[in-house]
């Protein structure tokens, strides 16, 4: 009982000790179940978090470079989730997060030319389910109702209603 009620308290003043780091650059919507949440930002980036997100185990949320991250209500994020937004990133609601994911909304530039984080938005539509060890890329558009299979690393838009996995070739071979 007294653990639970810890987990409620912790959970609200999150949002609150948010508010008075970032200001108006983030928006939280009451009631959220958020624990073990590093939440990173600079003065231009903007998070929307609506109501009724909730997390188990660790999630990270970046925000930089003027990037616009919104997750929607009713989001679920499962353990050892990180979502890293230089961009734009929004998720719609009622999306479910298997553990261990990866959002990225941008590559690094490793010539030294050009943009430092090039990127592009992503876009994750309503009612989704993305499966563990599962990473997201840069320009994705996945459409409202999908269900990417766990293990799979989305590169390529996914359209509404659909499943998207990998079929991948298993080699076993001798050494030498």
């Amino acid at each position: 009982m007294i653990i639970m009620l810890f987990k409620v308290i912790k959970s609200v003043c999150y949002p609150i000790l948010w508010k008075i780091k970032y200001g108006k650059n983030i928006i939280v919507k009451l009631p959220v179940a958020l624990e073990a949440v590093k939440l990173e930002m600079d003065k231009a980036a903007k998070i929307i978090i609506n109501e009724k997100v909730q997390n188990r185990g660790n999630l990270y949320l970046g925000c930089r470079n003027g990037g616009n991250l919104e997750i929607g209500a009713h989001c679920f994020f499962n353990m050892n989730s990180s979502i890293t937004c230089m961009k734009e990133i929004k998720i719609g609601e009622y999306c479910k997060f298997g553990n261990n994911l990866v959002i990225v909304d941008h590559d690094h530039n490793t010539s030294g030319d050009g943009e430092e984080f090039p990127g592009k938005p992503i876009h994750i539509g309503n009612h989704v389910w993305v499966g563990a060890n599962c990473v997201i890329l840069k320009g994705v558009t996945i459409g409202d109702g999908a269900v990417v299979a766990a293990g799979s690393v989305v590169r390529k838009d996914i359209p509404a209603n659909s499943i998207y996995y990998e079929e991948r070739k298993i080699v076993i071979r001798k050494k030498g």
